[in-house]
Parts: C-alpha cells; sequence; structure tokens
C-alpha cells in the first residue's frame, strides 16, 4: 500500500513538474507575449562555424543570461508548471556587423528526467528570449576559441537534472575563461523531492550579490526585462 502510493505520489510530481508540455525550458509566458521565439533544436558545431568568417580584428563577447520562472518573485525555483532556463549569447562584433549565436542545453524529452536523472541532451536555439539578468565579459580571440570549443564538446554530455542541466552547461563555458572572476556555481533545492540542481534563480540572486561584493563584475551585470538577439543564420542557412 505504501509502495502504491509512493508511485502514485512520484507520477503525479512528475505531472506537475517535469511534462513535456508543462515542465517547460523552451517558451515562457514573457516570451510569447514579447514575441520570442520558440526554442527549437540545432546542431551546435555547424552554427559555431559561422563566427568563421575571416574577420581577425573583432570584438568577442560572453553573455550567461537568467529566465527566471517568476519575475516578480526570482527566488521562486518553480512558477505555474515553469522553471526557468540558463542559457549563453555569444558575440563577434566586427565593425558595424555584429554575429549573434543564442542558445542553451536541454533534456531530449521531459518525463524521464524525472526516472532516469540522466538522458541523452540536446542544445537549442534561443534567440529573442525574454529573460531578466545577464552578466557580459568581453574576452580575447583565443579565449573565444576556448568557448566554442567548450560549446560542442560540453554540448555532447548526457543531461542530468541534478548534476549537469542548463546553468551546469553555461556556467561551465562561462567559468573556462572567466579567469580571477569565476560565476559561484550552487545547486540549489528544487521542488517535491527531486534533490537539488543548477537554477536560473542562483544566477539571478548570486549576480545581485555581485554587482554589490565585485567591483569588477558590477558594470558586467544588467537586471530588467531584456531580450536576447536573433542568432545570426549559419553558414548553411544563407546558402539554401
Amino acid at each position: 500500500m505504501k509502495k502504491g502510493f509512493f508511485i502514485s505520489l512520484i507520477f503525479f510530481a512528475s505531472l506537475i513538474f517535469f511534462c513535456p508540455g508543462i515542465y517547460s525550458q523552451d517558451r515562457s509566458a514573457k516570451a510569447n507575449q514579447a514575441g520570442g521565439f520558440l526554442a527549437y533544436s540545432i546542431h551546435i558545431a555547424d552554427e559555431l562555424s559561422v563566427f568563421d568568417n575571416g574577420k581577425t580584428m573583432a570584438t568577442y563577447r560572453i553573455s550567461v543570461c537568467a529566465d527566471v520562472p517568476n519575475d516578480k518573485k526570482p527566488w521562486k525555483v518553480a512558477y505555474r508548471q515553469e522553471t526557468g532556463h540558463v542559457f549563453l549569447i555569444l558575440q563577434k562584433i566586427s565593425g558595424i556587423d555584429t554575429i549573434n549565436k543564442v542558445f542553451g542545453f536541454y533534456p531530449k524529452s521531459g518525463l524521464p528526467v524525472l526516472f532516469f536523472k540522466k538522458i541523452k541532451s540536446q542544445i537549442k536555439d534561443n534567440s529573442e528570449r525574454v529573460y531578466e539578468v545577464d552578466v557580459t565579459k568581453e574576452i580575447s580571440a583565443a579565449e573565444f576559441d576556448t568557448v566554442l570549443t567548450r560549446s560542442i564538446v560540453d554540448a555532447q554530455r548526457v543531461y542530468h537534472i541534478n548534476k549537469f542541466n542548463c546553468y551546469d552547461y553555461a556556467l561551465g563555458i562561462f567559468n573556462s575563461i572567466a579567469g580571477e572572476h569565476p560565476l559561484p556555481v550552487r545547486h540549489i533545492r528544487f521542488p517535491f523531492i527531486f534533490g537539488k540542481g543548477g537554477s536560473p534563480c542562483a544566477v539571478y540572486q548570486d549576480l545581485r550579490t555581485l554587482k554589490v561584493v565585485d567591483p569588477a563584475l558590477a558594470s558586467c551585470i544588467r537586471f530588467g526585462t531584456l531580450i536576447a538577439p536573433l542568432s545570426t543564420a549559419a553558414a548553411t542557412e544563407m546558402n539554401q
């Protein structure tokens, strides 16, 4: 009797928190109201090849962006069956031309995350997603190459709701070139019985603290209703 009740409880919780179409990093009401695009799967190596445009005199930037579930209560880990999302914006600026890539790390499906914890992953484009906070770092061409390589390599990792989700993917890449000012990596407790893991709420809280205590990062951190740029088309798309 107790075993059956426990299984039923897990199943019910999964419907609330993890079912495809209910649990979602793909989109939010905020993004829909702003006309944001629905996230779609991409082949990250092909997409990042757009940065190889032959221009060496350029400014390179990386941003970690956090879309919290409830912008009025940014500490709330889940709200209306949304868990938010952490994603990256990479930019190469040459004169008046800017190449953008906006993307994040996702599970290939929702419900198996609950039962198996780790499943196959995918990268999705997050163009024009609405979010609440970001931190941007200007980096060298060599550091940008490190970011590109790390983005491709880490995209092959298995998605694990507690150990390696969108949060861990984005922060790992940013911290690979952060030097003396890495972002804190902090896992917080999820609702129900799902343990701890990375969340956009942790990014929001930590950046709020860093904006006060770390002068080197303060000017790089923004809060507000922010909208990601549109990803520049990959070379294969432009040639179609």
